[in-house]
């Protein structure tokens, strides 16, 4: 009699932790699924951030075509890769050349110096370092391209092919020079500045970023501004991180 009510006891005690053993692997596998679930839903928020930042970009972007060339009618003003990673702001003289230092892609406004205060240019778009424009996530829109010299010389021949000018493309109004452009095709080229250590040019010269392939330490770009004749003149060169410029894209 006392065996038979130890072995009941026994199977009791084997049928009580099988039972506790099945809750807790339940319990378990309830917690790991809830922090999947988690994370999906945060990576998804994440994801659909990145497509609303972007939906919003291309929204803001409006073309002319010039020839048979379709252009932006203003300077790129994106915070954001095409893949919807975030682009530094490195607004201040120290932080822009941390930023070229570490070799980082940044971003900012033109800073203007008015009775000993900085104020920041923002109408005008962003100015970006060589990092930025040559990141491979790509800092043109979808849809779009960044123009390299071949496409900035072309744009100048067709003008001066239809009996136009560089003027046709400058903007009317924010020279300081004493200069006005004619704006004739839209593509409104504002006297916007650049940026290295500090900021200048503005009111007096338009520098935009050309882009070159394979890229190289050295990055080409236009400067579009009067020349003694007061016509309009764009001139090539190259520099390193250190300078900003805007960028105008191109249609693919």
């Amino acid at each position: 009699m006392k065996l038979l009510k130890s072995i009941l006891l026994l199977l009791c005690f084997l049928f009580y932790v099988n039972d506790m053993n099945a809750q807790f692997y339940k319990k378990s596998s309830k917690s790991k699924k809830s922090i999947k679930t988690n994370a999906d839903e945060k990576e998804k928020l994440f994801n659909n951030k990145k497509i609303i930042n972007l939906d919003e970009q291309n929204k803001l972007e409006k073309s002319i075509k010039v020839g048979e060339q379709i252009w932006m009618t203003k300077n790129l003003n994106t915070t954001t890769f095409q893949n919807g990673d975030v682009i530094l702001q490195a607004q201040s003289d120290e932080a822009w050349q941390e930023a070229g230092f570490n070799k980082q892609p940044a971003w900012c406004y033109y800073n203007q110096n008015i009775k000993d205060s900085i104020f920041e240019v923002k109408h005008l778009g962003k100015l970006y370092n060589s990092y930025a424009f040559n990141d491979p996530r790509g800092l043109a829109p979808e849809g779009w391209r960044l123009p390299n010299l071949r496409d900035w010389k072309n744009l100048e021949d067709y003008l001066l092919s239809t009996e136009m000018s560089l003027l046709d493309a400058f903007s009317k109004e924010g020279w300081t020079n004493g200069n006005l452009g004619k704006n004739t095709t839209g593509l409104n080229f504002y006297p916007s500045g650049w940026r290295d250590v500090g900021c200048g040019g503005l009111g007096s010269k338009i520098s935009f970023w050309a882009f070159q392939s394979p890229i190289n330490e050295s990055t080409p770009y236009v400067s579009l501004y009067f020349d003694e004749k007061n016509l309009g003149t764009l001139k090539n060169d190259s520099t390193s991180w250190i300078m900003g410029y805007n960028v105008r894209c191109i249609k693919e």
